[in-house]
C-alpha cells in the first residue's frame, strides 16, 4: 500500500482554490513557494483535497470516466481537466513542449498521431494543461503524453524526452493529472517497447486490441503516473514489482535529463551505449536490449545519491535489465509446471504438486481461477483451443482434463484413445486436441468433445514414439512430438507418421515448438563426454541447421516457445534463466547465466502484448518479462493449422 503524506488544510488552501476554479497555478502559488520547491507528492495531496469523494473513487490524478462531457468537448472545467507536471529528477522542467499522441493503427511501429494542435509548454515549475485541447480519435484509442525539450535547471536539454503511458483516452476525464518523468518513461519503454520505434511511432494493427491495449495496462503495472512512482497502484498481493531496477533505470535516465544535452559527459554515455539521441530513446534501446555489455554498463550512470530511491545497490553491473514482475497467486502454486496464455491474455498454469490449474490476470497477476477436477493430479502441459475452453494432461490422473474457461470448475475427463502418463498437449486450429503420453509410447488425439480419432493412439515407424514427452501443431496442421531418444517424430494432422527429425545428438527432448514458417525448434540434452543442455533447429524439411544442437547459455533447458522472431528457452536449474536466440544461429542473444533469476523454470509462452512468462516450480511463482518479445496472437491454436 502507498504510504499517504498529510497536508493540513492550510498548506493546501491555495492550491485546492487554483484546482477548484482551473486557474493557472504559477499565478497564486508564487506567494507560497519558489519555483524550485514544487513536489508532485504535494500537488497530488491538493488535488485530492480538492475533488473530496470524487477523487477518491476516481483515484486523483488516474484515469476515470469522465460522464459530465465528452474529453475534448466543450463543458465543466473541472470534468475535463487534464493536467500534470514534467520532473527532471527531482526538478521540474520549465519551457518543455507537451504533446497528447494516439498509438498508430496502420501496423506495429507506425507513426502515431498528434491530438494536441496548438503548441503546450511547462511553466517554470513544469506544470502543464490540456484541457479542451484534443479530441479523442475513439474512446478506445491508446494514448500517452510526451515532454520534449525544456530546462531542467541547468539549461535548456534538447535531448530530453520524456513519457507517461496513459492508456484508453476515453477514460481520461475528471481531473486526469499526470506527472512526467523518468519512472514513467521507463514504465512505457519497457511496456510498449514490441511496438514502437521511437517516441512518435508506437503503433499496433487497429485500435483498442488486446496487445497494445494490455501493453498500456502493463505500464501501469510498473509505475502509476498519479505520482511518477513504481509500483503501480492496486496490485494484488503476491505480485512483485522490481522497483529498485525500475529506479535504477530512471537514475541513469535522470543522469541525462539533469543535464544541457548531447554534449553532456552523462548523455555522451548514455548515447553512445544505446545508439538513440533522446532520453526516451535510449530508455528504449535498453528495454529491447537488455543484456548487452554496452547496457548493463550504464550502471556506472547511476549512484546512491541518485533521485529515484530504493536503487540497486552493489558495486558490479547486473546481469541484466530485463523487468520481470513476479506472482505467487496467492499462495496456491504447487510446482508450477505448463503455461498457456488465451484471447484475454490471461495465463493459465498447471501445478504439479497440486490438483489443480491457476488463471492469471493478463496484467496484475492477479488469480483469477484456481480450477479443480475429480481426479486430477500432477498436471503438466495445458493448452487452449479457438474455443477458449483450456485442455490439461492430467499426468498422474491418466486423463485428459477439458476445462471451460468461462466455468472453471465444470471441467470434465477423458481417457479415450489411449491416454496413459499424459505430459504434453496441444490443440489445433479445428479444436482438436493432441497428446504425449509418457508412458504409453504414443500420441492420442481427441475430437473437441473427448472422443478418440480414428487409429488414435498413434506409435509412429516402428513404434518409434518412446516417452514422449511434448507435442507441437505446425502451421500447416503437422503435429510434432519429442522423444526420449532425442528425435522428433512428424505425424499428419490424421495421425500417420511422415518423417523423423534428428540431429544425431540431443537425447531426452524435453520441449518442442513450431514458428510460422514451420520451423521446429527443440530441446533437451547433448550426447559425448560432456553432456550439457541443447537447443536443435531444423527446417521445415526436416533438415538440422548447421551447428544444431546449440548449447552455449543452456544447461538444463525445459520448455521452449517462439514468437516468430526470437526462440525463447528456460534453463531449469535453481539458477535458471531465460535464454533467447533467433533462428538458425547457435549463439544466445542472452547472457550466459540467461535474463532474470528463476528458480527451475519448466513453463515458457508468449503472450500479444510481447511479453515472456515463464513458471518457476522452484519458487512456485509465475513471471512475465515485461515487452521483451515480439507479440504474437493468443491463444496458439489460432496460429496453426488444418
Amino acid at each position: 500500500m502507498t504510504k499517504l503524506t498529510r497536508y493540513s488544510t492550510k498548506e493546501l488552501g491555495q492550491t485546492t482554490r487554483i484546482r477548484m476554479y482551473g486557474l493557472m497555478e504559477k499565478d497564486m502559488m508564487k506567494s507560497t513557494r519558489t519555483p524550485n520547491s514544487f513536489t508532485p507528492l504535494r500537488t497530488a495531496a491538493a488535488c485530492m483535497s480538492a475533488l473530496g469523494l470524487a477523487a477518491v473513487l476516481t483515484g486523483c490524478g488516474m484515469t476515470g470516466s469522465n460522464t459530465k462531457s465528452p474529453v475534448g468537448s466543450p463543458g465543466s472545467p473541472l470534468a475535463i481537466h487534464v493536467s500534470g507536471n514534467v520532473h527532471g529528477g527531482q526538478q521540474p522542467v520549465s519551457g518543455s513542449t507537451i504533446q497528447l499522441y494516439a498509438v498508430g493503427t496502420g501496423g506495429v511501429k507506425t507513426a502515431s498521431s498528434p491530438l494536441v494542435s496548438s503548441t503546450v509548454t511547462t511553466d517554470a515549475n513544469g506544470n502543464w494543461d490540456i484541457t479542451g485541447l484534443y479530441t479523442c480519435p475513439s474512446a478506445s484509442a491508446q494514448v500517452y503524453v510526451t515532454a520534449t525539450g525544456g530546462n531542467p535547471g541547468a539549461g535548456n536539454n534538447a535531448s530530453l524526452t520524456l513519457a507517461a503511458a496513459l492508456g484508453s483516452c476515453g477514460n481520461l476525464g475528471a481531473a486526469t493529472y499526470v506527472i512526467i518523468n523518468e519512472v514513467t518513461s521507463v514504465a512505457a519503454a519497457y511496456a510498449l517497447s514490441p511496438f514502437a520505434a521511437d517516441i512518435t511511432h508506437i503503433g499496433a494493427t487497429g485500435v483498442g486490441t488486446a496487445g497494445i491495449t494490455g501493453a498500456f495496462a502493463n505500464a501501469a503495472v510498473l509505475a502509476n503516473f498519479a505520482n511518477g512512482q513504481a509500483p503501480g497502484a492496486g496490485l494484488p498481493a503476491g505480485t512483485t514489482v522490481p522497483v529498485s531496477e525500475i529506479n535504477t533505470l530512471a537514475d541513469i535516465l535522470a543522469s541525462c535529463v539533469n543535464t544541457t544535452g548531447a554534449s553532456s559527459t552523462a548523455c555522451t554515455t548514455l548515447f553512445n551505449a544505446t545508439a538513440a539521441s533522446d532520453t526516451f530513446g535510449a530508455a528504449l534501446a535498453i528495454a529491447k536490449n537488455p543484456g548487452a555489455p554496452s547496457v548493463t554498463a550504464l550502471y556506472t550512470l547511476s549512484s546512491a545519491m541518485a533521485p529515484f530511491q530504493p536503487s540497486m545497490t552493489g558495486s558490479s553491473a547486473p546481469n541484466d535489465y530485463t523487468i520481470a514482475v513476479t506472482s505467487t497467486a496467492g499462495g496456491v502454486l504447487a510446482t508450477p509446471y505448463g503455461i498457456a496464455i488465451d484471447a484475454a491474455g490471461n495465463a493459465w498454469v498447471t501445478n504439479e504438486a497440486g490438483t489443480t490449474v491457476t488463471e492469471l490476470s493478463a496484467t496484475t497477476l492477479l488469480q483469477s481461477a484456481n480450477a479443480t477436477v475429480a481426479g486430477m493430479y500432477g498436471p503438466q502441459g495445458v493448452a487452449i483451443d479457438k474455443l477458449a475452453n483450456v485442455w490439461v494432461a492430467n499426468t498422474a490422473g491418466n486423463s485428459v482434463v477439458k476445462i471451460p474457461s468461462a466455468t472453471p470448475n465444470a471441467g470434465v475427463s477423458y481417457t479415450a484413445g489411449g491416454v496413459t502418463g499424459p505430459t504434453g498437449i496441444a490443440t489445433d486450429s479445428a479444436n482438436n486436441v493432441f497428446v504425449a503420453n509418457f508412458n504409453g509410447n504414443s500420441v492420442t488425439e481427441l475430437t473437441n468433445a473427448g472422443a478418440a480419432a480414428s487409429g488414435s493412439p498413434f506409435t509412429g515407424s516402428s513404434n518409434n514414439i518412446s516417452l514422449p514427452q511434448a507435442v507441437a501443431v505446425g502451421p500447416t496442421g503437422a503435429v510434432f512430438v519429442t522423444t526420449g531418444a532425442g528425435s522428433v517424430v512428424k505425424l499428419t494432422n490424421a495421425g500417420a507418421y511422415t518423417a523423423t527429425l534428428n540431429d544425431g545428438t540431443l537425447q531426452g527432448a524435453a520441449g518442442v515448438a513450431i514458428d510460422p514458417s514451420s520451423h521446429v525448434l527443440a530441446t533437451g540434452f547433448t550426447t559425448g563426454s560432456a553432456v550439457s543442455g541443447g537447443l536443435s533447429q531444423y527446417t521445415s524439411t526436416g533438415a538440422a541447421v548447421s551447428g544444431s544442437p546449440a548449447t552455449s547459455g543452456l544447461n538444463t533447458p525445459q520448455g521452449v516457445a517462439t514468437d516468430g522472431s526470437s526462440i525463447w528457452v528456460v534453463n531449469g536449474s535453481a539458477s535458471g534463466g531465460l535464454a533467447q536466440y533467433t533462428y538458425g544461429s547457435t549463439a544466445a542473444m542472452s547472457p550466459a547465466a540467461g535474463y532474470g533469476s528463476l528458480n527451475a523454470p519448466v513453463g515458457v509462452a508468449v503472450d500479444a502484448s510481447g511479453c515472456v512468462w515463464t513458471t518457476n516450480s522452484g519458487a512456485n511463482t509465475v513471471a512475465k518479462f515485461i515487452g521483451l518479445s515480439t507479440p504474437i496472437a493468443t491463444p496458439i491454436a489460432v496460429n496453426v493449422g488444418p
